[in-house]
Protein backbone atom coordinates (compact mmCIF):
# COMPACT_ATOMS: atom_id res chain seq x y z
CA UNK A 1 0.00 0.00 0.00
CA UNK A 2 1.35 3.43 -1.32
CA UNK A 3 2.33 6.19 1.25
CA UNK A 4 -0.10 9.54 1.42
CA UNK A 5 1.60 12.12 -0.15
CA UNK A 6 2.54 14.96 2.88
CA UNK A 7 3.20 18.46 1.82
CA UNK A 8 5.45 20.56 3.95
CA UNK A 9 5.39 24.35 3.86
CA UNK A 10 8.10 26.38 4.52
CA UNK A 11 7.29 30.17 4.41
CA UNK A 12 10.78 32.04 5.07
CA UNK A 13 12.23 35.69 5.15
CA UNK A 14 16.07 36.76 5.35
CA UNK A 15 16.62 33.52 7.64
CA UNK A 16 18.91 31.81 5.80
CA UNK A 17 21.18 30.07 8.27
CA UNK A 18 18.16 29.16 10.11
CA UNK A 19 15.87 27.71 7.65
CA UNK A 20 18.76 25.29 6.36
CA UNK A 21 18.48 23.91 10.00
CA UNK A 22 14.96 23.82 9.07
CA UNK A 23 15.26 21.73 5.89
CA UNK A 24 18.10 19.30 7.47
CA UNK A 25 15.13 18.73 10.04
CA UNK A 26 12.45 17.73 7.11
CA UNK A 27 15.08 15.91 5.55
CA UNK A 28 15.84 14.11 8.22
CA UNK A 29 11.56 12.47 8.56
CA UNK A 30 11.93 8.74 8.45
CA UNK A 31 8.41 9.07 6.29
CA UNK A 32 8.95 7.76 2.85
CA UNK A 33 6.44 10.19 1.01
CA UNK A 34 7.34 13.92 1.09
CA UNK A 35 7.04 16.97 -0.96
CA UNK A 36 8.85 20.41 0.17
CA UNK A 37 7.33 23.56 -0.93
CA UNK A 38 9.82 26.75 0.08
CA UNK A 39 7.97 30.27 -0.76
CA UNK A 40 10.51 33.12 -0.14
CA UNK A 41 8.89 36.20 0.57
CA UNK A 42 11.28 38.27 -0.77
CA UNK A 43 14.71 37.91 1.42
CA UNK A 44 17.02 40.53 0.75
CA UNK A 45 19.89 37.95 1.97
CA UNK A 46 21.52 35.22 0.39
CA UNK A 47 18.46 32.77 0.88
CA UNK A 48 17.83 33.47 -3.01
CA UNK A 49 20.98 32.32 -4.21
CA UNK A 50 21.16 29.25 -1.20
CA UNK A 51 17.55 28.08 -3.06
CA UNK A 52 18.51 28.30 -6.46
CA UNK A 53 21.50 25.68 -5.61
CA UNK A 54 18.66 22.94 -4.90
CA UNK A 55 18.19 20.04 -6.57
CA UNK A 56 14.75 17.89 -5.97
CA UNK A 57 12.18 16.59 -7.77
CA UNK A 58 10.01 16.77 -4.40
CA UNK A 59 10.85 20.51 -4.33
CA UNK A 60 9.06 23.62 -5.04
CA UNK A 61 10.45 26.57 -4.75
CA UNK A 62 7.80 29.63 -4.65
CA UNK A 63 10.08 33.24 -5.25
CA UNK A 64 7.70 36.17 -3.81
CA UNK A 65 9.02 39.79 -5.57
CA UNK A 66 7.36 41.91 -2.85
CA UNK A 67 7.12 40.75 0.94
CA UNK A 68 3.62 39.62 1.26
CA UNK A 69 1.63 39.47 4.86
CA UNK A 70 2.76 36.26 6.63
CA UNK A 71 -0.80 34.79 6.51
CA UNK A 72 -1.28 35.45 2.75
CA UNK A 73 2.26 34.12 1.52
CA UNK A 74 1.38 30.66 3.41
CA UNK A 75 -2.00 30.60 2.30
CA UNK A 76 -0.70 30.80 -0.90
CA UNK A 77 2.09 28.27 -0.58
CA UNK A 78 -0.59 25.49 0.36
CA UNK A 79 -2.50 26.80 -3.04
CA UNK A 80 0.90 24.73 -4.49
CA UNK A 81 0.62 21.85 -2.60
CA UNK A 82 -0.50 18.51 -3.87
CA UNK A 83 -0.09 16.58 -0.71
CA UNK A 84 -3.41 14.76 1.02
CA UNK A 85 -1.99 16.13 4.27
CA UNK A 86 -0.15 19.26 5.16
CA UNK A 87 2.01 20.29 7.62
CA UNK A 88 3.16 24.36 8.22
CA UNK A 89 6.82 24.42 9.59
CA UNK A 90 8.49 27.97 10.27
CA UNK A 91 11.62 28.60 8.88
CA UNK A 92 13.94 28.58 12.50
CA UNK A 93 11.66 26.01 14.05
CA UNK A 94 12.57 21.65 13.99
CA UNK A 95 10.32 19.06 14.12
CA UNK A 96 11.50 15.01 15.47
CA UNK A 97 11.74 12.79 12.66
CA UNK A 98 9.04 10.32 13.34
CA UNK A 99 7.09 13.79 13.40
CA UNK A 100 5.26 12.87 9.93
CA UNK A 101 4.51 9.62 10.45
CA UNK A 102 3.54 9.91 13.48
CA UNK A 103 0.90 12.21 12.23
CA UNK A 104 -0.06 10.18 9.58
CA UNK A 105 -0.19 6.80 10.93
CA UNK A 106 -3.41 8.68 13.26
CA UNK A 107 -4.83 10.22 10.04
CA UNK A 108 -4.94 7.27 8.42
CA UNK A 109 -6.34 5.01 11.36
CA UNK A 110 -9.27 7.41 11.66
CA UNK A 111 -11.16 9.34 9.26
CA UNK A 112 -12.69 12.02 11.78
CA UNK A 113 -9.20 13.11 13.30
CA UNK A 114 -9.07 16.76 11.80
CA UNK A 115 -6.04 17.91 13.63
CA UNK A 116 -2.62 16.48 14.76
CA UNK A 117 -0.65 18.07 17.23
CA UNK A 118 3.03 17.40 18.91
CA UNK A 119 4.95 18.41 21.74
CA UNK A 120 6.24 21.99 21.93
CA UNK A 121 9.81 22.18 23.25
CA UNK A 122 11.77 25.82 23.46
CA UNK A 123 15.27 26.15 21.58
CA UNK A 124 17.31 29.05 21.61
CA UNK A 125 18.87 30.22 18.77
CA UNK A 126 21.89 27.74 18.70
CA UNK A 127 19.41 25.40 19.25
CA UNK A 128 19.92 24.66 22.95
CA UNK A 129 16.68 23.60 25.08
CA UNK A 130 15.37 26.33 26.97
CA UNK A 131 12.43 24.77 28.27
CA UNK A 132 10.41 21.45 28.29
CA UNK A 133 6.86 22.04 29.32
CA UNK A 134 4.88 19.12 30.73
CA UNK A 135 3.41 16.93 28.06
CA UNK A 136 -0.74 17.63 27.82
CA UNK A 137 -1.18 13.76 27.73
CA UNK A 138 1.61 11.01 28.60
CA UNK A 139 0.58 8.65 25.91
CA UNK A 140 -0.29 9.91 22.63
CA UNK A 141 -4.62 10.04 21.91
CA UNK A 142 -7.40 11.10 20.34
CA UNK A 143 -9.88 13.11 21.80
CA UNK A 144 -13.48 14.41 20.32
CA UNK A 145 -12.92 17.98 19.21
CA UNK A 146 -15.70 19.95 21.46
CA UNK A 147 -14.38 18.58 24.83
CA UNK A 148 -10.89 19.13 23.28
CA UNK A 149 -11.02 22.66 22.25
CA UNK A 150 -13.14 24.23 25.72
CA UNK A 151 -10.35 22.59 28.05
CA UNK A 152 -7.44 23.89 25.50
CA UNK A 153 -8.78 27.63 25.01
CA UNK A 154 -9.51 27.27 29.18
CA UNK A 155 -6.36 26.44 30.21
CA UNK A 156 -3.52 28.85 31.14
CA UNK A 157 -0.96 27.22 30.05
CA UNK A 158 -1.79 24.74 27.21
CA UNK A 159 -1.06 27.39 24.92
CA UNK A 160 2.60 27.05 25.40
CA UNK A 161 3.24 23.14 25.26
CA UNK A 162 1.43 22.97 21.68
CA UNK A 163 1.41 25.02 18.99
CA UNK A 164 -1.92 25.88 16.80
CA UNK A 165 -0.04 27.17 13.46
CA UNK A 166 3.30 26.47 12.64
CA UNK A 167 3.75 22.50 13.63
CA UNK A 168 0.31 21.47 13.71
CA UNK A 169 -0.90 18.91 10.93
CA UNK A 170 -3.94 18.86 8.69
CA UNK A 171 -5.53 17.32 6.04
CA UNK A 172 -5.27 19.53 3.34
CA UNK A 173 -8.66 19.86 1.63
CA UNK A 174 -9.97 20.72 5.35
CA UNK A 175 -7.39 23.66 5.64
CA UNK A 176 -8.43 25.41 2.39
CA UNK A 177 -11.91 24.49 2.75
CA UNK A 178 -12.18 26.80 6.11
CA UNK A 179 -10.43 29.63 4.20
CA UNK A 180 -6.67 29.14 5.01
CA UNK A 181 -4.38 31.21 7.31
CA UNK A 182 -5.99 35.20 6.91
CA UNK A 183 -4.65 38.24 6.95
CA UNK A 184 -5.62 40.03 10.38
CA UNK A 185 -3.55 42.40 11.92
CA UNK A 186 -2.02 41.00 14.80
CA UNK A 187 -0.87 37.92 13.13
CA UNK A 188 -0.87 35.65 16.42
CA UNK A 189 -4.85 35.59 16.33
CA UNK A 190 -4.84 34.28 13.06
CA UNK A 191 -3.70 30.60 13.41
CA UNK A 192 -6.78 29.66 15.43
CA UNK A 193 -9.38 30.48 12.64
CA UNK A 194 -8.02 27.42 10.17
CA UNK A 195 -7.78 25.45 13.80
CA UNK A 196 -11.28 25.68 15.22
CA UNK A 197 -12.24 25.67 11.19
CA UNK A 198 -11.88 22.42 10.40
CA UNK A 199 -13.25 20.95 13.15
CA UNK A 200 -17.23 20.23 14.54
CA UNK A 201 -18.77 18.14 16.83
CA UNK A 202 -18.08 14.77 14.67
CA UNK A 203 -14.18 15.52 14.33
CA UNK A 204 -11.50 14.38 16.36
CA UNK A 205 -8.09 15.95 17.70
CA UNK A 206 -4.84 13.88 17.98
CA UNK A 207 -2.00 14.93 20.25
CA UNK A 208 1.09 12.97 20.64
CA UNK A 209 4.17 13.45 23.38
CA UNK A 210 6.56 11.39 21.23
CA UNK A 211 5.86 13.88 17.98
CA UNK A 212 8.39 16.90 19.20
CA UNK A 213 8.04 20.75 17.69
CA UNK A 214 11.07 22.51 18.53
CA UNK A 215 9.98 26.14 18.73
CA UNK A 216 12.81 28.60 18.42
CA UNK A 217 12.91 32.03 20.70
CA UNK A 218 15.88 34.81 19.21
CA UNK A 219 16.74 38.29 19.10
CA UNK A 220 15.24 38.34 15.55
CA UNK A 221 11.78 37.67 16.43
CA UNK A 222 9.64 40.89 16.62
CA UNK A 223 8.10 42.49 19.56
CA UNK A 224 4.70 43.24 20.23
CA UNK A 225 5.12 45.62 22.58
CA UNK A 226 5.57 48.49 20.56
CA UNK A 227 2.76 50.79 20.06
CA UNK A 228 2.04 50.62 16.63
CA UNK A 229 1.65 47.21 16.63
CA UNK A 230 -0.29 47.28 19.74
CA UNK A 231 -2.89 49.33 17.96
CA UNK A 232 -2.62 46.77 14.96
CA UNK A 233 -3.11 43.39 17.24
CA UNK A 234 -6.55 45.30 18.80
CA UNK A 235 -8.11 46.09 15.77
CA UNK A 236 -6.61 42.40 14.92
CA UNK A 237 -9.22 41.11 17.37
CA UNK A 238 -12.36 42.18 15.82
CA UNK A 239 -11.25 41.06 12.61
CA UNK A 240 -10.40 37.52 14.07
CA UNK A 241 -14.22 37.39 15.38
CA UNK A 242 -15.76 38.31 12.26
CA UNK A 243 -13.73 35.75 10.72
CA UNK A 244 -14.31 33.05 13.60
CA UNK A 245 -18.15 33.05 13.64
CA UNK A 246 -18.87 31.39 10.21
CA UNK A 247 -16.12 28.83 11.18
CA UNK A 248 -17.47 27.33 14.29
CA UNK A 249 -20.66 25.90 12.53
CA UNK A 250 -22.38 23.35 15.31
CA UNK A 251 -19.75 24.27 17.38
CA UNK A 252 -21.60 27.88 18.18
CA UNK A 253 -23.87 25.74 20.33
CA UNK A 254 -21.35 25.36 22.96
CA UNK A 255 -21.47 28.06 25.10
CA UNK A 256 -18.25 26.47 27.41
CA UNK A 257 -16.30 26.79 24.20
CA UNK A 258 -17.44 30.48 23.31
CA UNK A 259 -16.38 31.53 26.66
CA UNK A 260 -13.23 29.71 26.45
CA UNK A 261 -12.50 31.11 23.50
CA UNK A 262 -12.54 34.77 24.11
CA UNK A 263 -10.81 34.35 27.07
CA UNK A 264 -7.94 32.77 25.37
CA UNK A 265 -7.92 35.39 22.91
CA UNK A 266 -8.33 38.66 25.28
CA UNK A 267 -5.44 36.72 27.40
CA UNK A 268 -3.03 36.56 24.32
CA UNK A 269 -4.23 40.36 23.57
CA UNK A 270 -3.51 41.58 27.41
CA UNK A 271 -0.32 39.62 27.75
CA UNK A 272 1.06 40.94 24.68
CA UNK A 273 -0.29 44.35 24.90
CA UNK A 274 -0.85 45.17 28.42
CA UNK A 275 0.50 48.63 28.21
CA UNK A 276 -1.03 49.94 25.51
CA UNK A 277 -4.39 48.80 26.95
CA UNK A 278 -3.90 50.14 30.31
CA UNK A 279 -3.30 53.68 28.43
CA UNK A 280 -6.46 53.05 26.22
CA UNK A 281 -8.09 51.78 29.58
CA UNK A 282 -9.18 48.90 27.55
CA UNK A 283 -11.33 46.64 29.55
CA UNK A 284 -11.50 43.03 29.76
CA UNK A 285 -14.74 42.47 31.01
CA UNK A 286 -16.11 44.69 28.74
CA UNK A 287 -14.18 43.49 25.65
CA UNK A 288 -15.53 39.90 27.04
CA UNK A 289 -19.26 40.75 26.96
CA UNK A 290 -19.23 42.86 23.21
CA UNK A 291 -17.51 39.34 21.63
CA UNK A 292 -19.70 37.20 23.66
CA UNK A 293 -22.60 38.96 22.06
CA UNK A 294 -20.53 39.43 18.79
CA UNK A 295 -20.41 35.28 18.16
CA UNK A 296 -23.72 34.55 19.73
CA UNK A 297 -25.95 36.96 18.00
CA UNK A 298 -27.94 35.31 15.00
CA UNK A 299 -25.78 35.95 11.61
CA UNK A 300 -28.96 36.70 9.50
CA UNK A 301 -31.31 39.38 11.41
CA UNK A 302 -34.76 40.07 10.11
CA UNK A 303 -35.13 43.62 9.07
CA UNK A 304 -38.08 45.92 8.79
CA UNK A 305 -40.06 44.75 12.14
CA UNK A 306 -40.38 48.44 13.68
CA UNK A 307 -36.71 48.57 13.94
CA UNK A 308 -36.95 45.47 16.73
CA UNK A 309 -33.43 43.23 16.29
CA UNK A 310 -32.67 39.81 17.19
CA UNK A 311 -31.55 39.58 20.64
CA UNK A 312 -28.47 37.51 21.56
CA UNK A 313 -28.63 35.22 24.65
CA UNK A 314 -27.84 36.73 28.10
CA UNK A 315 -24.21 35.75 28.09
CA UNK A 316 -22.62 33.76 31.23
CA UNK A 317 -20.95 35.63 33.86
CA UNK A 318 -17.30 35.63 33.66
CA UNK A 319 -15.77 35.56 36.98
CA UNK A 320 -12.37 35.53 35.66
CA UNK A 321 -12.31 38.97 34.38
CA UNK A 322 -14.62 40.35 37.03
Amino acid sequence: MSLPLVSVIVPTLNRLELLAQTLSSVSAQDYGNLELIISDNASTDATGAFLAQLRNDRLTVLTRSFTLPMEANVTDAVQHARGKYMLLLSDDDLISNTYVSTMVAAFESDDAVQVGLGRRVLIDGASQILHQAEPLSADAQVEAAEPWLTRYFTSPTAHSQINTVFSTFYRRSAWLDAGGQPTLSGSYFSDTIPFVGVLNRQAKVFYAPEAVFLYRLHQNQESLQATSAAKQAYAGMFQFFEQLKPKLGDLSHSEPLKAALIRYILMMFFNACGQFATEQKISAPDLYGFFWDALSRPSHSRAGSAGTADRSPMRPADPALA
